[in-house]
């Protein structure tokens, strides 16, 4: 079994942090809207069938003749299910898929308020499926029918901002398809899967995989059946690879799974009524059991893993598409971490895998990180790394242009087991993990010249001893990158320094990651532990409000609030019940105001520019010499640390509201460029489990990069046609920078030439006019070559 230190069942009293979060399904079918937003700059086409079928379909061997069909009885009935039968017959009747069987999906009782479509193709040798748990796992092609063609009607699908604006109705079709399309995704281990669109006597074919959509141009089933019946035929015939599924994945065999099963159950087990958060998914009856390879580089050795549902998945089916597993290793037996994954890939020297990043802090020595058994990109069965296509296209995109479409690989990595930073049960765990974490982040900076980049709650870990340690290194950077490279806003929007949030593009340094560890410090402090006073204003670490440039550009800003926090001393007020632990936030957190303040004082003419400056390069220095971590060695070594557990159990995500965008939470805590007329907004998709700091919002520099879920509050800042500076910054008197300032984080703050509240509420957008797509660009189709 797991090594993993399970905590006593009776450790930690469940007491609700005076924050009133409630818990939110990612999974909700409701929000097509928001699948719209975040997928805009991802679909590519239109492309005239046949050619499609050509370059994804193809046929080895001799060339088949292709039965005809006649889909002219498909319109004829009175209803949805009349067109099911009808099209189902005719399918039938022409022999164009005999391996191959059709149902209606309708006729299956639904178990869960999930939505599914109303058609969809399974192997015959399967055979039908039997209930609600197969149908996702079991499916081969799904066939979506519409009462609009999602990329025919009034909203580009690539128009971020016009998807953003537009009314919830609007893109109930273009939702539901994506929604679709990451279901079989999720449920199912793949590269790539096709589908189909239907609208009353129209169809397109789509191949989607992490990257986007290839979509056909709309062709008329009943008038031009020869394609329906090509695509179907082809279909047919193709193999599982050809049809998108994973060459390294297998059904797992029965006994496996029953192991597999007994090996989770018994681990859920030992941790009592406080479990892991989200890991009792694991054992879903919805998703199959699979056994996963992963080939060694080096050695040619094949280690292979049981794996059943993801604890935690990103919600969107292109992007980087993390899926964590708990999973079983066979040749260890034992549990261990798998993480599932689809790398950017860049021209640029500097960028790294997370297999390459792990290697270089090996090498180096650098403690406190994760331990890694097996690293490898995904092959083929030809031998070559399974990577997306739909960049290749990208020169025709649907509407507007795509955003920057890069190659993804796939990538996995398989870890010993450890536990979210919320399973800590003493507040001593907690600093020691803050410490860990700050020892590496030097390490990784001095000796392997590696910047992290994403400091958040669910990249720091607790191993089996509960010691904390630094994971997830996908996002990590040379030092020796290019500057451009370098200041690429990246990281969870909650976390990032107040220095990312106030500009897109400030050079990461070490002082980013290092402030960030404070805001996961302050963060899981306020979460876990008793405080006065209370409720403490979390809103400083949900801040965002963007600005439209007269290009029509948005950008996405925050940090105004937590640079008050810290000026108003908000933050030293506080009082834990813990006296290390109270010392060792307002220590860090006097260190950090003042690194501000004294930035800030740097900037201005005279004798306090220069005492400015002097001050800005003595706690520059102070953040970058060990200091700071022997402090915490000598807090960690007080004798009144709490004996016992005193940690408070809070299930509760952070409050998922509205943003700009209906940004998502993390995701959006990526800056996801997906419209050519987008900065990366703040609603991308983080790839922390959402347990494990709750749902998160992340900023990722690359396109796609979907991370975690939670939506934080946009303030809509007015728009300013004449200037493209960055957000205005508070703007403190000298006896604020120096001395004293006012007490309360009520107190007003002056904002250029605006007088805002700190605690301010964000106003809503205003409504937009509709933007109707062109003739031209509905009519354009293109050839794929």
């Amino acid at each position: 079994m797991a090594d993993v230190a399970p905590p006593t069942q009776d450790s930690t009293p469940q007491i609700m942090h005076p924050e009133n979060h409630k818990p939110t399904d990612t999974r909700s079918p409701k929000d097509h809207k928001y699948l719209c937003v975040e997928t805009a700059g991802s679909f590519v086409g239109p492309v005239f069938p046949k050619e499609f079928m050509k370059r994804f379909m193809n046929i080895p061997g001799r060339r088949r003749k292709i039965p005809r069909a006649n889909f002219s009885n498909v319109l004829r009935g009175t209803s949805n299910a009349d067109m099911y039968d009808s099209l189902i017959s005719a399918i039938k009747k022409s022999k164009i898929c005999p391996r191959m069987i059709f149902r209606k999906l309708s006729d299956i009782t639904q178990e869960d308020s999930a939505l599914r479509p109303d058609l969809a193709g399974f192997n015959a040798t399967d055979g039908e499926p039997s209930g609600n748990a197969t149908c996702w796992s079991s499916m081969q092609l799904c066939i979506d029918n519409c009462t609009e063609d999602a990329f025919d009607v009034a909203y580009d699908p690539n128009d971020r901002e016009g998807l953003r604006v537009c009314q919830e109705d609007d893109t109930k079709s273009l939702g539901q398809m994506i929604h679709y399309a990451r279901e079989q995704m999720s449920h199912q281990h793949r590269v790539f899967m096709f589908s189909l669109h239907i609208v009353h006597d129209s169809a397109r074919i789509i191949r989607w995989d992490r990257m986007g959509a290839v979509v056909t141009g709309a062709f008329d089933f009943v008038l031009q059946p020869q394609i329906l019946a090509e695509f179907l035929f082809r279909f047919n015939l193709l193999g599982p690879e050809g049809r998108g599924f994973d060459s390294s994945v297998e059904l797992a065999g029965p006994d496996e799974s029953h192991e597999f099963a007994e090996a989770i159950a018994s681990y859920l087990d030992s941790f009592g009524e406080r479990k892991p958060p989200h890991f009792d998914l694991t054992l879903d009856a919805s998703y199959s059991t699979y056994k996963l390879h992963v080939i060694d580089s080096g050695s040619g050795v094949r280690s292979s893993f049981i794996v059943q549902r993801p604890f935690f998945e990103t919600p969107l089916p292109c992007g980087r598409a993390t899926q964590g597993y708990i999973a079983w290793d066979v040749g260890r037996r034992k549990l261990v971490f798998l993480k599932d994954t689809w790398r950017p890939v860049d021209s640029d020297s500097s960028s790294l895998s997370e297999k390459e990043a792990y290697e270089i802090l090996g090498e180096h020595k650098i403690p406190y990180v994760p331990t890694v058994l097996i690293a490898e990109d995904v092959l083929s069965s030809t031998g070559e790394p399974q990577q997306t296509v739909t960049q290749d296209y990208s020169e025709i995109p649907f509407g507007s242009r795509c955003a920057h479409l890069r190659p993804h690989i796939h990538h996995r990595i398989v870890q010993e087991l450890a536990l979210p930073l919320v399973m800590m049960r003493r507040s001593k765990q907690l600093v020691q993990a803050i410490r860990n974490t700050l020892v590496a982040i030097r390490g990784a900076y001095e000796n392997a010249e590696l910047l992290h980049r994403d400091i958040s709650m669910g990249n720091i870990m607790l191993d089996s001893n509960m010691e904390g340690f630094l994971n997830d290194w996908d996002r990590a950077i040379r030092l020796s990158a290019s500057k451009e490279a370098r200041a690429t806003r990246t990281g969870t929007w909650r976390f990032l320094s107040i220095g990312q949030l106030e500009s897109e593009d400030k050079i990461h340094e070490i002082h980013d990651d290092l402030e960030s560890c404070f805001w996961v410090l302050l963060y899981a402090a306020l979460h876990h532990f008793r405080h006065q006073p209370v409720p403490f204003d979390m809103s400083i670490f949900e801040e965002i409000w963007d600005r439209k440039d007269r290009d029509g550009t948005i950008h996405f800003f925050g940090g105004g609030r937590k640079r008050a926090a810290l000026a108003l001393r908000c933050v030293t007020k506080l009082e834990f019940d813990c006296g290390p632990l109270d010392q060792a936030i307002h220590h860090i957190s006097s260190t950090f105001a003042e690194f501000h303040r004294s930035a800030v004082a740097s900037g201005v003419s005279g004798d306090i520019g220069i005492r400015g400056r002097a001050a800005h390069a003595m706690v520059r220095a102070e953040l970058e010499d060990p200091s700071l971590i022997k402090f915490l060695d000598a807090v960690l070594h007080r004798e009144d640390w709490p004996l016992e557990d005193d940690a408070l159990f809070d299930p509760y995500p952070p409050p998922k509201v509205q943003s700009p965008r209906k940004e998502e939470d993390s995701c959006s805590e990526q800056n996801s460029p997906f419209n050519c007329n987008h900065s990366p907004s703040p609603a991308a998709i983080s790839d922390d489990p959402p347990g494990a700091c709750g749902s998160q919002l992340v900023i990722v520099e690359d396109l796609l990069s979907y991370t975690k879920h939670s939506i934080v509050t946009s303030q809509h800042h007015p728009t300013s046609p004449q200037t493209t500076e960055h957000p205005p910054s508070p703007v403190f008197t000298s006896g604020e920078i120096f001395g004293s300032g006012p007490g309360g984080c009520e107190a007003n703050i002056r904002i250029k030439k605006r007088l805002i509240t700190a605690s301010i509420s964000c106003a809503p957008d205003e409504p937009k006019t509709k933007r109707p797509r062109t003739s031209k660009e509905t009519l354009r189709v293109h050839t794929v070559r």
